[in-house]
């Protein structure tokens, strides 16, 4: 499943919690655990209740392989650092189940880029 994906997934409820410290953890968490596996992010953006990413994928990663890694590996180390947040999240995940993506030509990278990194930019669409 070789190729340039999009992929965007939130936090369990879409609960803000990804502000200040917490976020400033989960890009970094994600950022060690793609490079421990492999996993080519060339971009990475935390909003208030979800992430975008730029992955690149080569030989035989897939996708879904990809993000279970980077999805199951963030919410542990999340919860252990902060083991309060199950509770204010009610829940014993920190990421929503599944994820969007959308596969990307070269071509499309910029203006990809561009989009992920300017997502804090935008009013919120879920908000409420």
């Amino acid at each position: 499943m070789e190729g340039l994906y999009h992929v965007w997934f939130s936090t369990k409820g879409r609960k803000q919690a990804l502000e200040g410290e917490l976020g400033e953890d989960v890009r970094q968490s994600l950022v060690d655990i793609a490079q421990r596996a492999g996993i080519r992010l060339q971009e990475v953006e935390i909003a208030a209740d979800h992430v975008h990413l730029l992955v690149t994928l080569s030989g035989a990663q897939t996708l879904s392989s990809a993000m279970h890694q980077l999805k199951g590996a963030t919410s542990r180390h999340i919860f252990l650092k902060y083991p309060e947040l199950k509770s204010d999240l009610g829940h014993d995940s920190f990421w929503q189940k599944g994820y969007g993506w959308r596969k990307i030509e070269a071509a499309e990278a910029p203006a990809v880029k561009y989009y992920i990194r300017t997502q804090r930019n935008r009013p919120q669409r879920h908000a409420g």
